[in-house]
């Protein structure tokens, strides 16, 4: 395997180098997803991760860039296609964790009517029902923490899903000798 072709665009990347750029990079992205929760506890450590955490998933973005323009350069195509599965799998990312954090959230509003004695919808309905809510999660952020594990984990399957989803279809191009 070229180990630059993870991290040049100029370099040309086999079907089995894509492959384990890929797997690599997902095993690294893995660690980082895992030692950032990790940090996160109920006394709210983890402050600066988040956005040590963000730089990190760009670069990440654009390693699975390089390995995805050096795996059309192998097969002799243009290197445009490659934007299509990296943009993808950011936004599929995205939605995963939106999905899975409003998911969480409902779950944590109905702890919030179970205490107060209604059900969901009528708590959802109250004008002041907002700053209730907030105050409530501002005591409990351990309830909070709850939503943000299975949000992080999902934007994580979503991106690599997608990712590998895409690399099954650039690996099966062949070069055009």
């Amino acid at each position: 395997m070229n180990p630059l072709a993870i991290v040049t665009p100029v370099s040309r990347a086999t079907p089995m180098a894509f492959l384990t750029g890929l797997v690599l990079l997902a095993v690294l992205d893995a660690a980082k997803t895992w030692y950032g929760l990790s940090l996160v506890s109920t006394e709210g450590g983890g402050d600066g991760f988040g956005f040590f955490s963000m730089g990190l998933f760009g670069l990440m973005v654009v390693f699975v860039s390089f390995l995805f323009i050096n795996r059309r350069r192998d097969a002799g195509d243009g290197i445009m296609l490659f934007l299509l599965p990296v943009i993808l799998a950011v936004l599929i990312s995205v939605i995963a964790s939106m999905v899975m954090l409003t998911a969480g959230s409902f779950q944590v509003m109905g702890v919030f009517a179970e205490e107060q004695g209604r059900d969901v919808m009528t708590v959802a309905q109250d004008p002041a029902f907002q700053a209730e809510f907030q105050a409530w999660m501002e005591d409990r952020p351990e309830l909070a923490l709850q939503m943000v594990g299975p949000a992080a984990w999902a934007g994580f399957a979503g991106f690599w899903v997608t990712s590998f989803l895409f690399g099954l279809w650039f690996m099966s191009m062949k070069r055009e000798n």
